[in-house]
């Protein structure tokens, strides 16, 4: 599952980094041909790149909701679960101690 996540990523990362270098070559292109100026050229790439990384967000969240329900679908402990099963044990092993004890006391009385 880790290698299928890494991949997703630089896949990811190679799209956004393609798609970068177009929009700059786009831009560049309307600059030299007199479109658009260059300050209006970075204005564009700074909300393109603003946009792009609220977008980003918006889809990390719902990757993370996706596979968080897949992982549930599946039976995959959270990290929550492991730790309400290490306190339940530690409070069995606790009962048990004490069950031995008492014991223990009630053999040595007789």
């Amino acid at each position: 599952m880790n290698e299928l996540l890494k991949k997703g990523f630089f896949l990811g990362l190679g799209a956004a980094v393609t798609g970068k270098e177009k929009v700059q070559t786009y831009l560049d292109d309307l600059v030299s041909k007199g479109q658009i100026t260059p300050k209006e050229a970075d204005e564009w790439m700074d909300e393109m790149v603003t946009k792009g990384k609220s977008t980003e967000a918006e889809w990390s969240s719902q990757a993370k909701d996706r596979m968080q329900d897949s992982f549930k679908d599946m039976g995959v402990a959270t990290q929550k679960d492991i730790n309400e099963l290490k306190e339940q044990l530690a409070a069995i092993e606790l009962q048990l101690a004490q069950h031995i004890k008492n014991n223990d006391d009630e053999n040595n009385s007789n």
